[in-house]
């Protein structure tokens, strides 16, 4: 079951469930309740095989500890660090999605890895102007106290243009935290 797009605060999270698979169901969400009631009543249906690969990815996912050969039998090392614990990544083909998952659990699909990649950037260049803009006040107050005004003026303008590229960089933080907590809801 799939949360109409149009329905969706967030589209993207419903988009990518919609292009991920084949849903038997895409609703509104007031008549998801309805639905969920009326299939919960249904029979199951017939067990699906479980290859040994995603059982053994559950066990690492609810905790239990995975060496790092025991990864390499389900997948190959990747050239990625894992944004949580910057850990190699291993990039496991399952099916004909590709997915992500290090040593110690954590776990990404291809789309939510490029997100959290990108989020790593965007707050390591968000860090990198912040530490600029305290720096350039700093040179401005020493140029003020040294009774440089020309000096003081240019780092004032300096700090003004960083600030600027900072609030940037904030928004687009905050833009995509809200598009990874509608992929973490899916």
């Amino acid at each position: 079951m799939v949360q109409d797009p149009e329905d969706a605060a967030f589209s993207e999270m419903p988009l990518m469930a919609l292009n991920r698979s084949m849903p038997h169901h895409v609703v509104h969400l007031d008549e998801m309740p309805g639905l969920l009631d009326k299939l919960a009543h249904h029979p199951a249906g017939e067990a699906m095989f479980c290859p040994e690969s995603m059982k053994f990815e559950v066990e690492v996912a609810k905790g239990a500890r995975a060496g790092m050969k025991d990864m390499d039998k389900i997948g190959r090392r990747s050239v990625l660090t894992c944004p949580d614990c910057n850990g190699v990544m291993w990039e496991i083909d399952a099916d004909a999605d590709v997915h992500y998952r290090c040593h110690v659990g954590h776990a990404y699909s291809a789309e939510t890895m490029n997100l959290a990649l990108d989020d790593n950037l965007c707050r390591a260049l968000l860090r990198a102007l912040e530490e600029r803009v305290a720096l350039t006040e700093k040179l401005r107050n020493q140029a003020g106290q040294r009774g440089h005004k020309q000096t003081a003026d240019l780092w004032a303008r300096k700090k003004a243009e960083v600030e600027q590229e900072a609030e940037i960089v904030r928004k687009a933080i905050l833009r995509a935290d809200r598009i990874a907590s509608a992929f973490a809801a899916a």
